[in-house]
């Protein structure tokens, strides 16, 4: 929290924002985001109020992309996910009563 407090303080201070300005900007009270800075415990939902206000959302990308599998890994799912086929033996109509179904 220490870190991600630290950072969203950082990016609000590039961005030349008071604490009471940002707290105008995301809806959070500034008393929390002092609180956030400082390394305190907050919501995954304050802390994306105040990345959108900062227009830093995009640092949550990292967080939803998908790892990239291996070779190996891939082989071995292709080598648990084939089905052994049934072979089918033909069968011909022995008999011919005249009538079709």
């Amino acid at each position: 929290m220490r870190q991600i407090g630290s950072k969203l303080k950082e990016l609000r201070i590039e961005k030349n924002m008071k604490q009471k300005e940002l707290s105008d900007a995301s809806g959070v009270s500034a008393f929390t985001i002092s609180a956030v800075e400082n390394g305190k415990v907050t919501s995954i939902l304050t802390i994306i109020q105040l990345l959108r206000a900062l227009e830093h959302l995009d640092y949550l990308d990292s967080f939803f992309q998908e790892q990239p599998i291996s070779p190996i890994a891939y082989s071995k799912l292709l080598q648990n996910n084939k089905k052994r086929e049934r072979v089918k033996t033909s069968t011909k109509e022995t008999t011919n009563n005249g009538s079709e179904w």
